[in-house]
């Protein structure tokens, strides 16, 4: 059986990766958060990373594919690679202005995304909901207002649900979270 970082060592190497640009929600989002911390949990080929740190963020990135960790060395210096598995990864408490999630589900990390924002941290996140008849593995897919109802301890400025076409072409939903640690 294929572990997680195979396939997505395959999928860096061997595919056009389809995402490039940083994530619509990101770009939109980002400005409210102070310049600080960041952390980009699966942060990929590093395109929001990328971003982050042109916009003046010292960004940790962690990633699990051996091939993404090697192009995002590359990066630029204000991105700091953290090659781990995000099944073991652990949050450090108050260390984050922003937090991003973008494309990638582990509920394990919900309360220490809360816990590792600074106060007045920003949490920013988007990734895909359950659709009726789904065929792949259900974890990996939120629930309707799951999002919303798993960070209700933050002060809630955005949230949303909708069809989104990714990319490729092909249509998603989408849940998007945008929220903001108060003291």
């Amino acid at each position: 059986m294929e572990t997680d970082r195979e396939k997505w060592n395959i999928r860096y190497k061997e595919e056009e990766f389809p995402w490039k640009e940083p994530s619509c929600i990101l770009k939109r989002f980002y400005s409210i958060s102070r310049k600080g911390r960041a952390l980009d949990i699966a942060a990929g080929l590093g395109r929001n990373s990328l971003f982050l740190a042109e916009k003046g963020f010292i960004v940790d990135a962690v990633e699990l594919s051996d091939v993404a960790v090697e192009k995002l060395k590359k990066l630029h210096k204000n991105i700091n690679v953290i090659h781990e598995d995000l099944d073991y990864f652990n949050i450090p408490q108050k260390s984050y202005d922003l937090i991003l999630n973008i494309n990638y589900l582990n509920r394990r990390l919900f309360p220490q995304i809360i816990e590792g924002l600074k106060d007045n941290g920003v949490l920013i996140f988007e990734t895909f909901l359950l659709e009726e008849g789904i065929k792949i593995k259900k974890d990996y897919f939120l629930r309707r207002n799951e999002l919303l109802h798993s960070f209700l301890k933050l002060h809630i400025l955005f949230y949303e649900e909708k069809e989104k076409r990714k990319p490729t072409g092909e249509t998603s939903y989408t849940a998007s979270l945008v929220g903001i640690k108060r003291c």
